[in-house]
């Protein structure tokens, strides 16, 4: 299937849009309705990691740009700027319709490219870190959806983590960060991944549903460091909820509120 520009896409009959906010209303998250959905994996990773003042970052499969748009608001007055990678222009322009929403167009850039070959458009070692939820289910495993735009942000083409690990190996300057969360059952194949890459794992954080489940950890948020010395701060376990069927945990909570 031949990929369309974003121009093309802007050309099409408008999607039907969900409106969808953070923060109690202060950010706007606008979502294809069908089509692919953020969900609380993008919100966990984006207030796992640490923004410094004036950092250049770049968002590997930015989706709906809900990662970005957390930063922006988060970090905003830290003068941060946001580079957002998405492979499928219909989401690239639904990106770009919010960032224009929340007014952080001078802030948060988007570049429509495959992960494959965007490379010859952005310069190595450009940013001071590099974020990702990248397509963490095997082709034919995990819950298949009947939306194409799902199932290409969900499902990985065979490759498994290595082309969103190599792209933000080539990204990301000398001692600078990388984020990933991923299946907490996969984080071998991650770690290797990362290691094979020059990326030395410096913190771990795995994601338990709530404090009583008996099944163990479901994913797992991991910050490597390019080039980075030996030792790992493994934090202690992030609950999502405070039991099952119930309630986000305290901690969850307080990444909703502004």
């Amino acid at each position: 299937m031949t990929q369309m520009s974003l121009h093309e896409a802007q050309q099409k009959p408008q999607r039907t849009r969900q409106r969808a906010t953070l923060f109690d209303g202060r950010l706007i998250c606008n979502q294809f309705k069908p089509g692919y959905r953020f969900s609380i994996d993008s919100v966990l990773l984006a207030h796992f990691t640490m923004v410094r003042k004036n950092e250049k970052i770049l968002d590997l499969g930015t989706g709906c740009g809900v990662i970005g748009l957390i930063l922006c608001y988060r970090y905003g007055e830290k003068n941060i700027f946001i580079t957002g990678i998405e492979n499928q222009p219909e989401l690239a322009e639904l990106a770009q319709e919010n960032i224009r929403s929340n007014g952080y167009d001078s802030r948060f850039k988007l570049l429509v490219s495959d992960i494959r070959t965007y490379r010859d458009k952005l310069k190595p070692e450009a940013f001071s870190q590099v974020i990702s939820n990248p397509p963490f289910f095997a082709k034919g495993s995990g819950r298949t959806s009947a939306d194409l735009e799902a199932r290409m942000a969900r499902h990985q083409d065979g490759s498994g983590p290595d082309l969103f690990i190599q792209a933000a190996a080539y990204s990301v300057k000398n001692r600078g960060k990388v984020s990933v969360i991923y299946p907490s059952d996969q984080v071998s194949e991650l770690i290797i991944c990362l290691q094979k890459n020059h990326l030395v794992v410096k913190k771990l954080q795995f994601i338990h549903s709530y404090p009583e489940q008996t099944s163990g950890a479901k994913l797992v948020l991991v910050e490597a460091c390019k080039n980075g010395g030996l030792g790992t701060n493994v934090l202690p376990p992030l609950f999502v909820y405070q039991h099952k069927n119930g309630p986000y945990s305290d901690a969850v909570q307080a990444m909703f509120r502004p």
